[in-house]
């Protein structure tokens, strides 16, 4: 009995969303309808006025001047005071209702309650939806994130395991060889660059100082930074000036050496920079400008920085016990050593990159045979025989004997190597 006045108009979802407002409404249909159709007059005898406004029954029942509620349902109550001929100040109206039965209030206020009851179990539920929503959706972007890195894993797998089938082939096939140039392919090398890309930085006196000195940090040094320092060092002990390389074609030259240097954890351009730059650190330190002639120097510093060129990462024994394209092809004698020597020329061979250019024949005929003896001297299968050979002529050591400069040399390449080495450690 009662009750549709008891639920507002709007939807079942406006009701969750407005559950307090929905509240309000409910209460106030419930109290409006508790209390039967109220007539009011005014005591100046002014037509009735029927309204079920709760504020103006709150407002008459709170006039100090009405104390009670009587009479009839279509007879207006007047206030005692117009019958002594006293004029209010103030209207003052006076409500009269019928009575209403008992049980039907409380049935009443019992639907209201049970919908008020129901409002705020519905309120509450929301929320806790909403919450059981946002936790399931935050569990599901972790699923797919898990997922994600999982898929992400599963491919490095799958191309780690391809890449040891592949060198699981290559080791089976005893004519391969894991080098980046194949003589029986005729592959080319990196193509030169129009225009050199690295910039030119200018050393700082400091720096330049710096780099004289055995001490040199050469951890500090971005590519870009070694290959500014190498062309510095060129135009610091005059082989720029006293051979004539054109500049840009030194830069061409460093960039395609820096390119054919593979990315191995330590056969790499950083280690030919160490190298080279211990060369040029013992030239200063020990005044080789003054007992080798400029081809020496130029000699040493292009064999420091070409003597690891393209290497594949696997040592002699490895080329030889694996019978490697390199170990047939130079029956088992250095095979890398002479690897580097034949890549460098390649590089040489190219006009564009082709630092001696500009010297004679027979000077590139020295200068060749030179590079090719100090790179295969850096096999370390030969570093005892170097040395115990360079003890013997130290105590008369004549610089103008070839073969004891032949071996002073020797030395020095070595020296690179083994220093670049000591300071790594």
């Amino acid at each position: 009995m009662g009750r549709s006045l008891l639920h507002p108009p709007a939807s079942s979802a406006g009701c969750h969303e407005n559950s307090m407002f929905s509240l309000g409404t409910c209460l106030e249909l419930a109290l409006s309808r508790l209390l039967p159709p109220i007539k009011w007059a005014p005591r100046d005898s002014t037509p009735y006025l029927e309204t079920p406004s709760l504020p103006a029954f709150y407002t008459c029942a709170q006039c100090p001047e009405n104390t009670g509620l009587g009479g009839s349902a279509k007879e207006p109550l007047r206030a005692s005071q117009e019958g002594k001929g006293k004029t209010p100040e103030r209207p003052c109206w006076v409500a009269h209702r019928r009575p209403n039965d008992l049980s039907e209030r409380e049935e009443l206020i019992q639907g209201v309650l049970a919908q008020v009851a129901e409002q705020f179990s519905r309120a509450f539920k929301i929320n806790e939806l909403k919450a059981e929503v946002t936790n399931h959706l935050a569990a599901l972007e972790k699923r797919v994130e898990l997922e994600g890195l999982k898929v992400v894993e599963i491919e490095k797998c799958k191309s780690d395991i391809k890449k040891m089938r592949e060198e699981l082939a290559a080791r089976n096939n005893r004519t391969s060889c894991p080098c980046k140039y194949s003589f029986l392919d005729n592959k080319k090398l990196t193509p030169w660059r129009d225009v050199p890309t690295y910039p030119k930085y200018l050393l700082s006196p400091e720096t330049m100082e710096a780099l004289r000195k055995p001490t040199f940090d050469v951890w500090l040094w971005e590519p870009n930074e070694m290959l500014s320092c190498l062309e510095h060092m060129y135009h610091d002990l005059g082989l720029v000036r006293d051979f004539s390389i054109n500049a840009i074609t030194l830069r061409r030259w460093l960039l395609c050496v820096h390119d054919n240097y593979r990315d191995n954890p330590f056969h790499n351009f950083r280690h030919c920079f160490c190298v080279a730059q211990m060369m040029y650190s013992m030239v200063w330190l020990c005044g080789l400008q003054e007992k080798l002639s400029q081809m020496d120097v130029l000699v040493l510093m292009t064999a420091a920085i070409c003597h690891d060129l393209d290497h594949p990462g696997y040592n002699n024994t490895y080329q030889i016990n694996a019978r490697t394209e390199l170990a047939v092809r130079y029956n088992d004698i250095s095979p890398l050593e002479n690897h580097h020597c034949a890549v460098a020329f390649q590089i040489l061979a190219q006009p564009e990159c082709n630092i001696f250019s500009n010297v004679s024949s027979e000077s590139f005929k020295q200068i060749r045979q030179g590079m090719i003896t100090l790179i295969l001297a850096t096999d370390m299968a030969r570093h005892a025989e170097i040395l115990d050979s360079f003890k013997e002529k130290m105590e008369s050591f004549d610089y103008s004997n070839q073969e004891h400069m032949t071996l002073c040399q020797y030395s020095c390449c070595q020296s690179g190597v083994m220093g670049r080495s000591s300071r790594s450690s």
